[in-house]
Protein backbone atom coordinates (compact mmCIF):
# COMPACT_ATOMS: atom_id res chain seq x y z
CA UNK A 1 0.00 0.00 0.00
CA UNK A 2 1.32 3.23 -0.63
CA UNK A 3 1.55 6.44 1.39
CA UNK A 4 -1.30 7.61 -0.53
CA UNK A 5 -3.53 4.90 -0.03
CA UNK A 6 -2.54 4.96 3.02
CA UNK A 7 -3.66 8.26 3.50
CA UNK A 8 -6.51 8.16 1.71
CA UNK A 9 -8.10 4.67 4.10
CA UNK A 10 -8.01 7.20 6.45
CA UNK A 11 -9.34 9.79 5.19
CA UNK A 12 -12.61 7.26 4.17
CA UNK A 13 -13.04 6.40 7.97
CA UNK A 14 -12.83 9.84 9.33
CA UNK A 15 -15.64 10.45 6.17
CA UNK A 16 -17.89 7.60 7.21
CA UNK A 17 -17.33 8.19 11.19
CA UNK A 18 -20.34 8.61 12.97
CA UNK A 19 -18.61 10.55 15.56
CA UNK A 20 -17.62 14.05 14.70
CA UNK A 21 -13.67 13.58 14.11
CA UNK A 22 -10.96 16.55 13.90
CA UNK A 23 -8.82 17.41 11.53
CA UNK A 24 -5.94 16.38 13.87
CA UNK A 25 -5.71 12.45 12.31
CA UNK A 26 -6.44 14.22 8.51
CA UNK A 27 -3.30 16.38 9.18
CA UNK A 28 -0.91 13.56 10.06
CA UNK A 29 -1.83 11.53 7.24
CA UNK A 30 -1.28 14.32 4.66
CA UNK A 31 2.07 14.94 6.45
CA UNK A 32 3.22 11.29 6.65
CA UNK A 33 2.22 11.47 2.94
CA UNK A 34 4.43 14.48 2.12
CA UNK A 35 7.47 13.97 4.17
CA UNK A 36 9.07 11.73 1.80
CA UNK A 37 9.02 13.85 -1.02
CA UNK A 38 12.31 16.41 -1.12
CA UNK A 39 11.70 20.21 -1.25
CA UNK A 40 8.50 22.63 -1.94
CA UNK A 41 7.67 21.85 -5.46
CA UNK A 42 7.57 18.09 -4.51
CA UNK A 43 5.48 18.02 -1.93
CA UNK A 44 3.45 20.73 -3.87
CA UNK A 45 2.80 18.40 -6.55
CA UNK A 46 1.98 15.54 -4.39
CA UNK A 47 -0.26 17.31 -2.51
CA UNK A 48 -2.11 17.92 -6.02
CA UNK A 49 -2.32 14.80 -6.29
CA UNK A 50 -4.00 14.08 -2.82
CA UNK A 51 -6.20 16.82 -3.56
CA UNK A 52 -7.55 15.49 -7.01
CA UNK A 53 -7.66 11.16 -4.77
CA UNK A 54 -9.87 13.32 -2.34
CA UNK A 55 -12.12 14.84 -4.71
CA UNK A 56 -13.69 11.47 -5.79
CA UNK A 57 -14.30 10.55 -2.26
CA UNK A 58 -17.73 11.33 -0.03
CA UNK A 59 -18.44 14.81 -0.26
CA UNK A 60 -21.77 14.34 1.29
CA UNK A 61 -19.73 13.48 4.36
CA UNK A 62 -19.66 16.28 7.49
CA UNK A 63 -16.18 16.00 7.57
CA UNK A 64 -15.37 16.81 3.94
CA UNK A 65 -15.37 20.49 4.58
CA UNK A 66 -12.76 19.83 7.25
CA UNK A 67 -10.36 17.99 5.52
CA UNK A 68 -10.65 20.24 2.30
CA UNK A 69 -9.79 23.03 5.19
CA UNK A 70 -6.89 21.35 6.25
CA UNK A 71 -5.46 20.23 3.09
CA UNK A 72 -5.85 24.21 1.67
CA UNK A 73 -3.83 24.94 4.77
CA UNK A 74 -1.26 22.83 3.23
CA UNK A 75 -1.23 24.11 0.06
CA UNK A 76 -0.90 27.86 1.28
CA UNK A 77 2.03 26.64 3.42
CA UNK A 78 3.69 25.25 0.55
CA UNK A 79 3.15 28.32 -1.46
CA UNK A 80 4.60 30.26 1.18
CA UNK A 81 7.46 32.09 0.11
CA UNK A 82 10.95 30.79 1.94
CA UNK A 83 12.35 33.33 4.82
Amino acid sequence: MTHLQEALRIFEDLLVAEQPANAGEADAAIWAYLTPFEGLGSQAEALGQMERAVAELDAGSAFMPILLNTLERHRARLSEPSA
